[in-house]
């Protein structure tokens, strides 16, 4: 008998920004995709619905979660990963930016447009790119796989054009709101 999988990325998504789940419950699922021979677990971990991911380099990104109980620790990630690992499965997290970020805007409301225009994020200021730094230098920490997704979908620019820091900055960039 010849039982190999076809695929070397045979994975699937688990949306915990939108619908939070227990460290519990993901382990369970974990254990599933390993039965079924997946080998990747995609964590879409942060979207705009919540921002459930507790940072040590960023202390008020959790203020985006849906409450301060739903939320994974750098302790309940490792804790995660390592479970992953142990079943053959790699862990690959999502952050969806730069729209799909209303819960970034929670913690952080200057890396947003405005207070009732939050996606997606506000390219014009340093502290977007600062933020979102940090988020990626710690998530490398974090997840031990040499990917990440970054989303990148679904980015309505209506918010820069009608922020005028933001066209300023597009039209300094060259960069127009279709083509940014």
């Amino acid at each position: 008998v010849d039982d190999r999988p076809r695929f070397p990325h045979r994975g699937v998504l688990l949306d915990t920004a939108r619908h939070y789940h227990s460290v519990t419950t993901i382990k369970q699922f974990i254990r599933s995709l390993s039965h079924a021979k997946f080998n990747v677990f995609h964590w879409h971990i942060v979207d705009s619905q919540s921002f459930p991911l507790q940072l040590k380099s960023l202390p008020d990104a959790v203020k985006g979660a849906y409450t301060l109980d739903d939320i994974y620790t750098p302790s309940d990630v490792q804790d995660i990963v390592a479970y992953a690992k142990l079943h053959g499965v790699r862990v690959i997290p999502e952050f969806d930016t730069p729209g799909h970020a209303k819960s970034w805007c929670t913690g952080y409301p200057e890396i947003c447009p405005s207070s009732t225009c939050t996606e997606p994020l506000n390219p014009a200021t340093n502290k977007t790119f600062d933020v979102i730094g940090k988020l990626l230098a710690e998530s490398k920490e974090l997840f031990e796989d040499e990917f990440l997704h970054l989303g990148g979908d679904e980015v309505d620019t209506k918010c820069w054009t009608a922020t005028a820091s933001i066209r300023k900055w597009m039209s300094l960039n060259k960069f127009n709101a279709r083509d940014a």
